[in-house]
């Protein structure tokens, strides 16, 4: 069992338990896999009063099941956020992607997902070594593929490690990468609504500092404002810290009391102390921008 995803009554006893939960970002592997799916979300909204924002990421291979899974949960009284993850143009995406026809699949999700008026959609890069001399083709593909594609409609993440989340730690992701080259693909993405551009925005500020060796271009929020569950029920502070504070199934599903323990303060403290290796993700910068501005309308 220690090794098993958690079912839909364990989320239900963790989702339950839950509080004051405004943004829940759910990833994979690949979240339509998963033949419970629409249960397991609808459990999670209606048990997390306080739920804001559903950010979703989804590889885009099965453009039918994130698209029913999406027009489902769209008429919840919630922002729901979808990420769909391509790397390049059609024969670049399927070799970092490992399969065929890849690109095209990814778009068929966007524009089909594009066409519901409830959610915002974006497609989601990932700059590494393996792509980055290729954007330029992707750009144009996109503008050729996809009707009315404009910059508002995409968003870069740099390649990071990690061994609980990717377990890509033994293979090399940035060696190549030019970062006057990164940071102008970063810019062109800095259109659309108010919140994508501030956060595009503040990113891009952050990424400069990251970018010339600073680790920490904010405080950050990792066992503060939020941490990472995996599918077994393992917390860690982050998708990248890879320094388990426990399992949910051992404290009675309820993050709360896991979030208070004597292990948890200890790697708190360590990530003050910055003992971790740092990153610039979205998935944690968001939470520092974030949190930064929190702290200083609240000081």
């Amino acid at each position: 069992m220690p090794n098993e995803e958690l079912d839909i009554e364990e989320i239900y006893k963790i989702s339950r338990n839950l509080k004051n939960i405004g943004w829940l970002d759910l990833t994979g592997g690949e979240v339509t896999t998963r033949k419970d799916i629409i249960d397991v979300l609808k459990v999670i909204i209606s048990n997390i009063k306080t739920l804001l924002i559903l950010h979703i990421t989804t590889n885009g291979q099965l453009p039918e099941s994130i698209f029913r899974v999406v027009k489902e949960i769209e008429k919840f009284n919630i922002i729901l956020i979808i990420n769909v993850s391509i790397d390049g143009p059609k024969e670049i995406n399927d070799e970092l992607r490992g399969g065929k026809d890849t690109y095209i699949k990814s778009t068929e999700a966007f524009k089909a997902l594009k066409r519901l008026k409830n959610i915002y959609c974006y497609l989601s890069c990932t700059i590494s070594e393996y792509n980055i001399n290729h954007i330029e083709q992707l750009l144009r593909e996109l503008k050729h593929d996809v009707t009315g594609f404009s910059f508002s409609d995409i968003h870069f993440n740099l390649f990071h490690h990690s061994a609980h989340f990717y377990k890509n730690q033994d293979i090399s992701g940035l060696s190549g990468v030019d970062i006057a080259k990164a940071k102008k693909y970063f810019n062109l993405a800095k259109k659309g609504n108010f919140i994508k551009t501030f956060l595009e925005d503040k990113f891009i500020k952050g990424f400069d500092k990251y970018s010339q060796g600073n680790r920490f271009p904010l405080p950050c929020r990792a066992l503060k404002s939020s941490c990472f569950i995996d599918p077994c029920g393992e917390i860690y502070p982050c998708g990248f810290y890879d320094r388990s504070i426990g399992n949910l199934r051992e404290y009675d599903y309820d993050l709360n009391m896991l979030w208070n323990t004597q292990k948890a303060a200890v790697v708190r403290k360590s990530i003050e102390e910055k003992a971790c290796l740092g990153c610039w993700t979205p998935c944690e910068a968001y939470v520092g921008i974030l949190g930064s501005i929190i702290k200083s309308l609240t000081m």
